[in-house]
């Protein structure tokens, strides 16, 4: 028996991504007055279809494929359609299933992944997980793309070289560039390899945060290196975050109790060093024993070139939206794991979900001018 409309309606807002037959993929599904909305694969901009035009779809065809949808469904959403009602059959299917006293098969089971590593008992919860956790429960899931949620960012959901020559950046883009790979001692051999999959995190097409990347900065991050590179990104960029940055970049207690010792550095600075260059030579001259943290990189080719290698990167993930490869991507949205910590004067894993939940949402204002609720 076929649901009635309201009822067709009410299911669809239980669909939240699809995928086709042919692989590919449909996400931020959401019901929008008179019409579904979705977002491809690899763009931001979402598309639409009538909601009358899908359920006469369903209500007058059993079998329901692309060409059969050319009838019913007008533009070019034919495929995004049968899959929406594909994954609906599926979901009464379940049902049916399961009212019949059957267990549905591991396959058939839309078994939520978001949760997988909290449940897990060989891989310890993460901070970055439990912050990915509370986001994503506040913009909701549909939204987001990150490893921390089962949904790794990759190459084909945003553009990100490891060559700021390949982003083709307006001219004064280019100058920072150039300043900040001096500052890092970079010899500029980099081989325009994708960053994406390094990504924390993207927001898709969210009705208020719109697309952006997702970063949580834990306590390696903030480096005199990073500290050179965000000064001369105050020089293109609005100061969001930046000074924020600059100042725990700036605090020579967290360099030497929370930062270094997370670069598994075990030698202790005396005075706050006045760049990064400054640091690599207190580097070099304290014998640290080299490790994965400090190694030389390819474009950093010196102890420490891992260091700085991180700052570059987060420099690119700064300025990703300033390329004209990135259409509709908007400035990053940037969380510090110290301002979690600060805010209650407790250690980031003491922290409530309602508590991470709050200061995000309060950053999100105060920071960004965007308001969830």
């Amino acid at each position: 028996m076929k649901l009635t409309k309201n009822e067709f309606i009410r299911r669809l807002h239980l669909i939240t991504s699809v995928t086709s037959v042919t692989g590919k993929t449909y996400r931020a599904i959401r019901v929008d007055g008179r019409y579904v909305t979705f977002i491809r694969r690899g763009k931001f901009t979402p598309e639409e279809i009538h909601i009358d035009e899908l359920y006469d779809l369903y209500l007058n065809e059993d079998v329901i494929n692309a060409s059969i949808a050319k009838k019913y469904i007008s533009g070019r959403s034919q495929s995004p359609a049968v899959a929406i009602l594909n994954m609906l059959e599926k979901h009464m299917s379940q049902e049916r299933n399961r009212g019949a006293g059957q267990e549905a098969s591991a396959d058939e089971i839309d078994i939520p992944k978001r949760n997988a590593f909290v449940t897990s008992k060989t891989r310890r919860t993460k901070d970055e997980d439990t912050f990915f956790l509370a986001i994503s429960e506040l913009a909701g899931e549909e939204f987001l793309v990150s490893k921390n949620i089962g949904k790794p960012v990759n190459k084909s959901d945003v553009f990100l070289s490891d060559n700021y020559r390949d982003y083709d950046f307006d001219d004064h883009v280019i100058d920072c560039y150039e300043k900040i790979v001096h500052a890092l001692d970079s010899d500029g051999s980099f081989s325009s390899a994708s960053l994406s999959h390094f990504i924390d995190g993207l927001v898709i097409g969210h009705p208020v945060l719109g697309n952006r990347i997702v970063e949580f900065d834990e306590e390696q991050h903030f480096t005199p290196a990073r500290k050179d590179t965000l000064i001369f990104l105050k020089t293109i960029l609005p100061d969001s975050c930046l000074s924020e940055y600059i100042d725990i970049c700036s605090d020579l207690d967290y360099l030497n109790n929370a930062v270094l010792k997370k670069n598994r550095i075990k030698d202790r600075l005396s005075i706050l060093p006045d760049s990064h260059k400054d640091f690599i030579q207190w580097l070099h001259d304290s014998e640290e024993k080299i490790s994965g943290y400090i190694e030389p990189k390819k474009g950093f080719d010196y102890t420490g070139g891992r260091i700085a290698q991180r700052a570059y990167f987060d420099s690119l993930r700064d300025t990703a939206h300033l390329s004209p490869k990135n259409k509709s991507l908007e400035p990053p949205l940037r969380f510090a794991k110290k301002q979690f910590e600060d805010a209650y004067k407790k250690d980031f894993k003491d922290l409530s979900t309602d508590q991470l939940r709050y200061v995000i949402m309060n950053q999100l204002n105060t920071r960004y001018g965007l308001k969830l609720f």
